[in-house]
Order: C-alpha cells, then sequence, then structure tokens
C-alpha cells in the first residue's frame, strides 16, 4: 500500500516536528469531517395496527343484574421451526423433534447439536440423545 507523500514547503507553521503534527492532525481531521456521512431525516414511527383496542368503559348496571367482564388475551405464540442452520439461535431453549413415523414427538430439554448425519439433544431426563438426521421430521420450539 503506497502511502500519499504531503510537503508542508506550502504551510505558514513553523517547521518544527510538533508544528508539522498538528498540521497533520488537522488535516486529517478536515478530511473525516468531509468523508463523514449525511445525517439521515427521522421519520417518526407508525401506530401498528395489530396491537389490539383498549376495551370499552365497563359500565355499572342497575341493582340485580349480572355483568360479563370481557378479558383480553395474548394471542397463543406458533412453534418456531428449526432448521440445522438455525439450531443454535435456540440452542438452550426446549424443543419437539418430531420424528417420521412416530406419533408422539420427543420432548426435548435443548439442542446440543445438529450435523449433516445426526441430531444430538437432551432429552427430559437429562440424558442425551442421538438420531439420525434423516429420520428428523421437523423440530420446534
Amino acid at each position: 500500500m503506497t502511502k500519499t507523500r504531503f510537503s508542508h514547503a506550502q504551510c505558514e507553521h513553523p517547521s518544527t516536528k510538533a508544528a508539522r503534527a498538528k498540521c497533520r492532525k488537522e488535516m486529517r481531521g478536515e478530511a473525516v469531517a468531509a468523508s463523514a456521512p449525511k445525517p439521515v431525516a427521522v421519520t417518526p414511527a407508525k401506530k401498528d395496527p395489530r396491537k389490539a383496542a383498549k376495551p370499552a368503559s365497563v359500565e355499572t348496571p342497575a341493582e340485580g343484574v349480572a355483568t360479563v367482564e370481557t378479558i383480553e388475551t395474548a394471542p397463543a405464540a406458533e412453534p418456531t421451526e428449526i432448521t440445522p442452520d438455525t439450531w443454535r439461535d435456540h440452542k438452550d431453549a426446549a424443543a419437539l423433534v418430531h420424528i417420521n413415523g412416530v406419533a408422539e414427538p420427543f420432548a426435548a430439554q435443548c439442542i446440543t447439536g445438529w450435523s449433516i448425519k445426526f441430531l444430538q439433544f437432551t432429552d427430559a431426563e437429562g440424558k442425551r440423545q442421538r438420531i439420525p438426521a434423516s429420520t428428523v421430521g421437523r423440530v420446534t420450539v
């Protein structure tokens, strides 16, 4: 890598080592400021239409009338499917290992490895299990 040579002949500072160093430092600062990215305009955040609306206020009914309260619950999270490429992201999470030809999935405490040949996991009893990867239907968290 070649370095661009600079002569201080046109500079007006004294020809001392400290003055030349200060001049170079100032020139670097100007170069960095010139090449710095322009500030990006920040747009205000949009409201998420998927968020649930607030429940309406409850009116007090007349005496002797039963009231019905509505309770909002969070939607159940769908299981996330794990692949041989993404198993490290879910390494410490409990998972279900679905095997081809087996009705019930295995409950795994954690996935410890997934190669081309084998899937390794710790089962619910804490034992390490190693099964052929070709028999794995899918793995979900």
